[in-house]
């Protein structure tokens, strides 16, 4: 699993950041967190492709966080996408795309499925599913996380060898969960040659939002928390004003979740120079990354 931050500022674009988009990419396909202007642009210059594109989440009705979706529709019906693709959305999102298709005629040439996102689980597949919480800001938004399944434990080949189960399907059957019989009438059950359950992946994120340690167990233990870091603490009178955060707070939100790396992003657009950001941040949480725009990190296996 890879994630790329294809849009890092907040509230309106600078010459070098986009409005807020993030990409996550495994197992084949990809899935977009809010799609701030120019989105399409930036997933040609990462060289990411559309064809993978399935999922779109749009965290709340601001325009940084959609204004791209018109034009990354029209590019896709211009290039001739055919996969289906669902859009989650505020219930505003609908009437959105209404006016859109009244007013300038936009019509897709694929699949697309728009609902309304809403708290808890609210799109499940076999081996992960999304998930959403409400955030206080100006507007109704959500944080949203995509959490995987379990993986089984690792195989033990000894073990199986000692039980005498042939290699070749039978090992693939166990490792799936499947309880086997064996040529002389023995069932083997898979807790026989597997570990214990190793622990799934998860990626979080929070934006926009004010500073809210109720978040916490939302982001618990993530492999990767990207959240919202509008401004520097000398700022936080404007941060509380305006519903956003600090990298201060942003990063004691990471350190009492236990997450493993948190990468800041929606910076305001004052800040040319983000050190003050990043190191306020790594003062309390050191595993702390300021996103830029194209920057990519990988999610590993936690064996």
């Amino acid at each position: 699993m890879r994630v790329v931050m294809l849009g890092t500022s907040g509230g309106q674009p600078t010459p070098r950041r986009s409005l807020p988009a993030v990409a996550i990419i495994r197992e084949g396909e990809m899935i977009l967190l809010d799609c701030g202007e120019g989105t399409q642009t930036q997933i040609m210059k990462k060289g990411i492709g559309f064809g993978r594109l399935s999922k779109i989440v749009i965290t709340h009705i601001h325009g940084d966080h959609l204004s791209g979706l018109m034009g990354l529709f029209m590019t896709l019906s211009l290039l001739g996408h055919e996969k289906p693709i669902r859009l989650y959305g505020p219930p505003a999102l609908l009437g959105f795309f209404t006016s859109l298709k009244r007013d300038i005629n936009l019509h897709v040439k694929f699949p697309l499925d728009i609902e309304v996102l809403k708290q808890g689980v609210f799109a499940r597949e076999n081996d992960y599913h999304l998930e959403a919480v409400s955030v206080p800001h100006s507007a109704p938004c959500m944080a949203v996380a995509l959490q995987e399944k379990m993986r089984p434990g690792r195989f033990n080949i000894e073990r199986a060898r000692e039980l005498g189960i042939p290699e070749g399907p039978l090992y693939s059957r166990l490792q799936h969960g499947e309880t086997i019989t064996l040529d002389d009438g023995r069932r083997i059950s898979p807790a026989e040659v597997l570990g214990e359950p190793r622990k799934a992946r998860r990626v979080a994120y929070v934006t926009d939002t004010l500073y809210n340690p109720a978040i916490v167990p939302f982001c618990r233990d993530a492999d990767l928390l990207i959240h919202e870091s509008m401004f520097a603490t000398d700022m936080e009178h404007e941060a509380r004003a305006r519903k956003h955060c600090t990298a201060a707070q942003a990063a004691t939100i990471a350190k009492a979740a236990g997450v493993r790396k948190l990468v800041l992003t929606h910076v305001s657009a004052r800040y040319l120079d983000t050190d003050p950001l990043r190191k306020e941040a790594r003062a309390i949480f050191p595993e702390t990354y300021i996103a830029r725009d194209l920057m990519e990190f990988e999610v590993p296996y936690r064996d």
